[in-house]
């Protein structure tokens, strides 16, 4: 059976993918990022979360998995299809983008890091989580999602704040890239819009679903779907 990895975005964990892991057609593998669920941090940039899942994708013995990322896990997924593809057989973004941060975008983290240094992880995830569900999300999700953010150290949030605010462009290397792609995007994502979701991703498979930035929580069912879906248009590459 394919391989897969899942990589949880920033202050997240494996139980982002809890209700999605068991409908996936795959032996999947979610990693907890350093710095999260009770984690030590470790890396400060994105070439080194990069190694550090590539590392544990050898610990394990994954020959060629697919990864798929959700935001933050998908900018360490992008950073992997440049650096290393031949470790990879395919990838996907889930509410994620291959650009790179505006420079307000870079502001608003040097802001983030600030507070969080002066205020610690809990007010931080107070305003942040809510920020990434949509307006009429379930709030028994949004509270399910800031209780798994509670357990991101500090450290962890500052080194992905600063490994994700100091990351590269990606949009031409999935543009160019021969690994086949998948790129979920929700309409109701209050912080980007399907244009900055699919940059680079003409020739991949593109999919919007009428959910939040947390859709993989909202719907796991749909998004399960398309996945497996996409699986089996690739499971000749």
């Amino acid at each position: 059976m394919r391989q897969v990895v899942l990589l949880h975005g920033l202050c997240g964990s494996p139980d982002y993918f809890e209700e999605l892991i068991p409908l996936l057609d795959a032996d999947v593998y979610a990693l907890t990022l350093p710095g999260h669920a009770g984690t030590e941090a470790g890396p400060e940039t994105m070439d080194q979360f990069a190694d550090w899942v590539l590392a544990e994708m050898e610990l394990r013995e994954l020959k060629r998995p697919i990864v798929l990322g959700h935001s933050f896990g998908g900018y360490i997924t992008t950073n992997l299809v440049r650096r290393h593809p031949a470790a990879l057989s395919g990838f996907g973004l889930i509410h994620s983008t291959a650009a790179a941060d505006s420079d307000l975008a870079k502001a608003k983290r040097n802001e983030a890091i600030e507070r969080v240094m002066e205020e610690g992880v809990h007010p931080f995830i107070d305003t942040m989580i809510p920020g990434v569900f949509a307006s009429d999300s379930d709030n028994a999700l949004i509270e399910r999602a800031k209780q798994i953010g509670y357990e991101t150290s500090k450290e962890g949030v500052i080194a992905a704040q600063m490994a994700i605010r100091d990351r590269a462009d990606e949009t031409e290397t999935v543009r160019s890239t021969e690994l086949p792609g998948l790129f979920i995007y929700g309409d109701k994502d209050p912080n980007m819009d399907s244009s900055r979701a699919f940059l680079g991703a003409e020739r991949h498979t593109r999919e919007s679903v009428p959910y939040s930035h947390m859709g993989m929580m909202e719907a796991p069912e749909i998004e399960a779907r398309l996945i497996n879906d996409w699986f089996k248009e690739v499971q000749d590459v």
